[in-house]
Parts: C-alpha cells; sequence; structure tokens
C-alpha cells in the first residue's frame, strides 16, 4: 500500500483552493479517452464525477463543472456566499466577490472610501480584515503552474503571526474569530518544515466554533501537519473527515488521503467513530487502491450506501480499460475476484439500485465471455429499471446489443430484420439525431459494425461486409464499387438496405473520383474522364502543381511557387486525352510524350501531383503511401507507365540535349524503382533521402553519350546522386 506523494499536493485547504500543479483532468465533452461503453454518469451522484475512472487522467471532468475543474478557486463560491451573508445588504455578492478574490492590497484603502457611506459596523471590520486577507494569501496561494520546474519560495511576512493573534484577542464576532483562527493555522502549517505549532492553534480555538465547511478546511491543515509528522493514521482519518462533510471538500480531501501501510490503515479504522465514518474511509481506500476489497467492507457496514456506487462503476471501468489495453484474447486476471464479489453483492435483496447492480454483474461475465450468465443477470435488470429513466433504458440497450451482436454465427434475412431496429438507434446516436447525454456509444458502435463487417467477410459478401467495416482491396475492385453505387442510387431500398447505408461512410462521389483514379492508372482515359465528370463534388479542386512538367530535381515546393497554369483533376484528365490523341496522330511526338512522361510521373508518390490519388479511400495525405491494398502501393508509386512515355520522347528527341534530358529522366524512374523495393521492405522507417540509391544504367549512359551537353552541366551541379557518381565516390 506503499505509494510517496510530495508535500506540495497537500497544501490545498488556501482561499483559493488547490494549486493547479499536477492536477490533470479528462474531460468528457472532448471524448472519453478510454474505450468504454459504461456510463457513471447514470449510477453515480453527480459530485462524484472527479472520480469517475480515468486511466490517463488525475481526474475526471465533464465539461459543466467549473466549480470542481477551477482547482485554484475551488472554494470561492462557498467564501462568497458567506461573506455577503454577513454584511447584509452593505455590499453586493459582486462586490464582495471583487474584493476577496482579485483586489489588490494597495487598492483596500480606495475602495473603502468609494462606499464608505454604506458601510455599518461588519462593512468596517470586513475592511479591516482585508489587508491581513491579502498578506495571509501572499505565501499561502499559488497560482502560477510550475510543472517542469519547482516553485519558488515565498517570504513570509514577518509580523503576519503577531498582527493575527492580536486581532483574534482583539474580536469577540465568531464569524471574525473563526477566520482569523483558520488563518493562524494556515500560517502556522506554512512556517515551518513540520508544523510544529498547528496543533496547539487548532485544538486552543477548536471548541468556538461549529463544524461548517472553514472548520473542516482548518482540519485539512491540521491533517498536513500530521502528514509532515508522518502520523499517517491520523492525518487520513481526519481527510475523510472533511470528505464526508460537504461535496466541496471531496476532491482536496481524496487529493490528499494517502494510506501508506496496512498498520497505519488498521490504525486509521479504529479512529472511526460510527459506521459511516468507517464507510467513507474504506470508499477513500477503494478508489486509490482495490475497489472490490472496499464494496465487501462497506456492504457489511450499510448495503445501502451510495458510496459503494462509485466505487462499483469504477471496478467496472477499470476492467473495460484493462480488456482495451491487452486485447480480448487475453485474460483478465482480477477479473474472476471482482465478478465474484459483484455478484454476491447482486445477490442481495437489501441493496439500493439492484438494477445497477444486476446490469453490472451481467456486463462483467460479458467481460468475462459469459454470455448465458450476462443474460440471466440482464433479464433481472430489465424488470427492475425504473420505466421513466431514460438514461439507464439506453445503458441496458446498448449494452444488450453488444450481447446480441457478440452472439451472432451468420447474416441471413431473418436476422438482419432483427437487427434493424437496433442498427437504426445506433445509428441515430452516430448522426446526432438521437441525443442520449453521456452515453458511451462509439467504443460499442465499433465493435457492433467491426463484427458485422467480421461475419459478412466470412459470408463473402462484400458489399455488405464493406459497409460496416472497410474491406481490404475493396476500392481496388472497379466492379465492386459499381455494384456499390448501383445499391445507393437504387430508388427502392429494403429497410435493411437503408440502415446498412447509413453506416457506410464514404460518398457517390468519391466512390466515382476512386474508379476515375483506377482507370487513369490503367490508361483507360476515356472511363477516367466519365467516373472524374460524375465525380462532381471533387473533380474541380485545383492540383498544387503543373503535372505535365519534367524538372531535373523533384523539388515540389519550388514546383508549387513556379506553377502559372492549374489544373483540376477533370481538366488535368482532358489534358491527357488531347495530347494521347496527338501522339496516336504522330504530332509532335517528342513533346507530347515528354508531357505525357511527367503526368504519369507527377501523379505517382514522388510526383508533384500525388494529391491527385491522396483521398480518404487510399490513405490520405500521409508521406508515405499507407494504403488499403497492395494494389495501390503498386500502382502509386510504379513508374512504368512514366518510362514508357520518356522512352517514346527518347525515340524521338532531335537533339543532344533532348536525349540528355531524356535519359536523366528515365534514372529518376529507375531510381524510384529502387526505393520501392526498399520501402516495401521497411514502409515504417525508411527514408529516401537517407539512401544513396544504385547508379543504373541510366547514369552510365548520361555520362557516356551525353557529357558535352548543356544539360548534363546543370545535372551535376543539381544533382548530388549524379556528381557523386561522375567523381567515382
Amino acid at each position: 500500500m506503499i505509494r510517496k506523494r510530495s508535500l506540495k499536493s497537500l497544501l490545498i485547504f488556501s482561499l483559493l483552493a488547490i494549486s493547479g500543479a499536477g492536477v490533470v483532468w479528462a474531460c468528457s465533452d472532448y471524448g472519453y479517452d478510454d474505450r468504454s461503453s459504461f456510463s457513471p454518469e447514470y449510477f453515480v451522484h453527480k459530485s462524484y464525477s472527479p472520480f469517475f475512472y480515468d486511466s490517463y487522467n488525475r481526474y475526471y471532468s465533464t465539461g459543466d463543472d467549473g466549480y470542481i475543474t477551477d482547482n485554484n478557486r475551488h472554494f470561492n463560491d462557498e467564501v462568497q456566499k458567506e461573506w455577503t451573508a454577513y454584511l447584509g445588504k452593505q455590499l453586493s455578492a459582486k462586490q464582495v466577490g471583487f474584493l476577496l478574490f482579485w483586489a489588490k492590497a494597495k487598492q483596500i484603502d480606495s475602495l473603502q472610501r468609494v462606499v464608505s457611506k454604506g458601510l455599518n459596523g461588519r462593512g468596517h471590520t470586513f475592511f479591516n480584515y482585508l489587508p491581513l486577507l491579502k498578506d495571509c494569501e501572499t505565501y499561502s496561494v499559488e497560482d502560477n503552474n510550475y510543472w517542469y520546474e519547482k516553485a519558488p519560495a515565498k517570504n513570509i511576512p514577518a509580523n503576519i503571526e503577531q498582527r493575527i493573534m492580536k486581532a483574534l484577542a482583539g474580536y469577540k464576532d465568531p464569524f471574525i474569530r473563526e477566520r482569523l483562527w483558520f488563518q493562524l493555522v494556515r500560517y502556522h502549517f506554512f512556517q515551518g518544515s513540520t508544523g510544529k505549532k498547528v496543533p496547539g492553534s487548532f485544538y486552543q480555538y477548536e471548541k468556538e466554533f461549529p463544524k461548517n465547511l472553514l472548520y473542516y478546511r482548518t482540519l485539512g491543515y491540521m491533517a498536513g501537519t500530521e502528514y509532515k509528522q508522518h502520523q499517517y493514521a491520523r492525518s487520513n482519518y481526519h481527510y475523510s473527515l472533511g470528505y464526508n462533510y460537504t461535496w466541496t471538500m471531496r476532491l482536496p480531501s481524496q487529493w490528499s488521503f494517502h494510506p501508506q501501510e496496512e498498520a497505519d490503515w488498521t490504525e486509521t479504522l479504529r479512529m472511526a467513530k460510527s459506521p459511516e465514518e468507517k464507510i467513507t474511509l474504506w470508499h477513500l481506500l477503494g478508489i486509490q487502491y482495490d475497489p472490490g476489497r472496499a464494496l465487501q467492507e462497506i456492504v457489511a457496514l450499510n448495503p445501502s450506501s451510495e458510496k459503494m456506487d462509485l466505487l462499483l462503476s469504477r471496478l467496472i471501468n477499470i476492467h473495460e480499460s484493462w480488456e482495451a489495453e491487452n486485447g480480448t484474447d487475453k485474460n483478465d486476471k482480477t477479473l474472476p475476484t471482482d465478478l465474484k464479489i459483484v455478484e454476491t453483492i447482486a445477490g442481495r435483496n437489501d441493496i439500493a439500485k439492484p438494477w445497477f447492480w444486476h446490469l453490472a454483474a451481467g456486463y462483467l461475465q460479458f467481460l468475462n465471455k459469459n454470455n448465458k450468465a450476462a443474460i440471466t443477470w440482464y433479464t433481472k435488470a430489465k424488470a427492475e429499471i425504473p420505466k421513466t429513466d431514460m438514461m439507464v433504458l439506453a445503458q441496458y440497450r446498448l449494452l444488450s446489443i453488444l450481447l446480441d451482436i457478440r452472439g451472432l454465427k451468420k447474416l441471413d434475412v431473418q436476422t438482419e430484420n432483427r437487427l434493424i431496429p437496433q442498427l437504426n438507434w445506433l445509428a441515430d446516436l452516430k448522426e446526432n439525431k438521437k441525443k442520449v447525454i453521456h452515453l458511451r456509444f462509439n467504443d460499442a458502435l465499433a465493435q457492433v459494425t467491426s463484427t458485422i463487417g467480421r461475419i459478412y467477410l466470412s459470408q463473402h459478401d462484400l458489399i455488405k461486409a464493406n459497409c460496416f467495416a472497410t474491406v481490404p482491396s475493396f476500392y481496388a475492385d472497379s466492379t465492386l464499387m459499381d455494384s456499390l453505387q448501383k445499391l445507393m442510387v437504387k430508388k427502392t431500398k429494403s429497410p435493411f438496405e437503408r440502415v446498412m447505408l447509413r453506416y457506410y461512410p464514404v460518398s457517390l462521389s468519391e466512390l466515382y473520383y476512386q474508379q476515375a483514379t483506377l482507370t487513369i492508372y490503367k490508361e483507360n482515359i476515356t472511363a477516367s474522364i466519365r467516373y472524374m465528370t460524375l465525380a462532381d463534388s471533387m473533380n474541380s479542386a485545383v492540383l498544387p502543381a503543373n503535372p505535365f512538367t519534367s524538372r531535373l530535381n523533384d523539388c515540389h515546393d519550388c514546383e508549387f511557387g513556379e506553377s502559372k497554369i492549374k489544373y483540376t483533376p477533370l481538366s488535368f484528365l482532358k489534358k491527357v486525352q488531347s495530347l494521347q490523341s496527338e501522339l496516336q496522330s504522330g504530332k509532335n511526338k517528342y513533346q507530347n510524350a515528354i508531357s505525357l512522361g511527367g503526368a504519369y510521373y507527377n501523379i505517382t508518390h514522388y510526383g508533384n501531383s500525388r494529391l491527385f490519388y491522396q483521398t480518404s479511400l487510399t490513405g490520405g495525405s500521409t508521406y508515405q503511401p499507407n494504403l488499403y491494398a497492395e494494389e495501390f502501393q503498386e500502382m502509386f508509386t510504379s513508374p512504368k507507365i512514366a518510362k514508357k512515355y520518356y522512352r517514346i520522347a527518347l525515340a524521338n528527341a532531335t537533339t543532344a540535349e533532348q536525349k540528355a534530358r531524356c535519359t536523366f529522366l528515365l534514372s529518376k524512374c529507375e531510381r524510384n524503382v529502387h526505393y520501392n523495393q526498399k520501402m516495401k521492405l521497411d514502409s515504417n522507417n525508411y527514408s529516401p533521402e537517407e539512401d544513396l540509391a544504385p547508379a543504373g544504367n541510366y547514369f552510365a549512359e548520361l555520362k557516356q553519350k551525353f557529357s558535352n551537353t548543356a544539360y548534363y552541366r546543370e545535372v551535376i551541379k543539381e544533382c548530388g546522386y549524379f556528381s557523386k557518381y561522375v567523381k567515382g565516390q
């Protein structure tokens, strides 16, 4: 049970409460980080929400609990309300808040003069107290966040203790005296490394005051001192009293609660004066260490305690997280023990929220891969869930769908029709047509779609499989895409076809664009233009450079800046068609061929217009062509077609300069073949920039035949590879 914690984390009971250092929140508004399908929000009181399980962050936040997440000002609302009530109508709540939390010490006198006409005795007392408060805050409140360095030491005013003691001797008002007592205990805590004076200053005045919020905040400094003095049992007991007093004390008390060893823990338990105090202690231990053990202890003390709700939710989410991290094919070794504990408690007839426990037992059995037992528990829960509790009913439905889908062996028409309502419900959630606040459905949705897709794939129904989960090679098959397009435009669809297409994320335009891409790499320009024309929402994007240029070196940024003629995917294809037509008719063979070679080079991975093929269906805009199918990798990196046209250009070149240019462009294609082979062997770590490719046949030909050309000299100047080759390096 031993775990170390810095003393800084204990300095938590000042006016502005908690230093931000080390406090990290998970915010569900931005998506729950852990994979989870079980929502604690439906079963656990909101005041416990910071302690919902999160494997990535110290605390969990729902995004609408600013009263908790603003760590530096945790108690401000309560402090402002107390002072406003004390002052009556002398100052507004806004004025009180400004004076307490924002006004500088040097402003106090001038602000007092502004409102002096409306002040009576309490108002003047308030203004007399403020300078002392501001000086106490200089050493006790830390607004800055020192994540990467030690916070600088603060100087404590030399006369602060005398001023507090003098005020305590002079004031009889219990409200003011309690605040002075708080300042005195806090000062003694900060004064020395062990806070030796804290017990005396705490117990000297303790009996004067009611056990209200300020009392327990003061007690927090007593607990912090006890921790400094290694009195861990007493420290943890006192923190637990603050935790149990009110929800505003839960976060700072739990943050500091820290049992060291079993002996300390046993001593802490002996200090508890009531079953409820013991429950709180076990509850806090369960949050930090072992929720299963804590649940067993609490249920023996009070089987209807709400403090079990949080621990049960954490236990469930912990096992969900374990499975997500380690995989469903590995055994969660602690699950059987925790499952036995939960099932034992769920079998009692004196627990609160029996539907919660029965759902929990069923879901843990689901995680334990015991579908039959899960069904039994879910059946009990369904009969008990309040019919008006739409959120718990949604939770039950989500877990039931997961169980149902897992049990599927095949998907026939009968099964499809049975699944239609559930799939439509999930699709409504996915499309935000149905809003169930806090329902964690994303992971369940992924499990459902992947399972259905896998079953259809095993049944060789690639169209349906691909609607639910991407099928490798699907988008390399134009026939499959044709069939899917026909289904998408079909006027009369079956109910299952309609719901199935709600899960398909690809638009008709994307499919047509993909087919246009496939056919251009097969040199079927007529079909490519036809498909690209249909891709109306995608065919007008502007390519970043002129794809028909053939540069000496591949400097894409240079080409982006130099490009004066703009092409869209559609106008590019039409230009290719025009060049091919002229080449076939024998017109300007050299120029047309070298332009076509440039076009087919530049729409590969190495060219200036690879944006042409980079869509969501072909791997996006990643540098490495991380594509769904090997067919794409070959298609989008191969220089085969470019080489074909460069060779035609070479055969029709009429000058040495033209021949030198064609020879070097062919050498680039030759090098890219080498890169492709290396990339195929190690696609994750290979970088062409770090690889000096073999010289190849075309380097030799360029050196032997065209060393007297101006283009040759330009190649030596611009191409480091060739320059090293010529020098024999």
